[in-house]
């Protein structure tokens, strides 16, 4: 640790690292702010990290499922109503892609 903190292009480092949380965080907020959904709603957000999604006329834990098993998705289901993604591991580039899949499946569970 004493060597990567002396590491004279740690700060540098930490600013690149900083813009990627920041580019997805931003690429989630587009994202959440131009879909809408009946079933899925973005709670509010401001963190590079997590973000969660409400629930209505589906159950948390079966579409966290439905996500794994179908879809290869691994999401949290926080209570009933609330499914908690952490957006920070997904690459900027398929942001898009996962979140059409989250809100496609939930909107199909409605449907059963």
């Amino acid at each position: 640790m004493m060597h990567a903190f002396q590491d004279p292009s740690l700060e540098e480092q930490k600013a690149d690292f900083r813009k990627i949380l920041e580019n997805r965080y931003r690429k989630v907020k587009a994202f959440t702010d131009t879909h809408h959904s009946e079933v899925v709603s973005a709670l509010p957000f401001n963190s590079g990290y997590f973000m969660s999604l409400h629930l209505t006329g589906i159950d948390a834990e079966l579409l966290r499922m439905e996500l794994l098993n179908k879809k290869g998705i691994g999401t949290i289901a926080i209570d009933p109503e609330t499914l908690r993604i952490a957006f920070s591991s997904l690459d900027e580039d398929k942001i898009d892609a996962v979140y059409s899949a989250i809100y496609e499946t939930a909107k199909n569970l409605l449907r059963v």
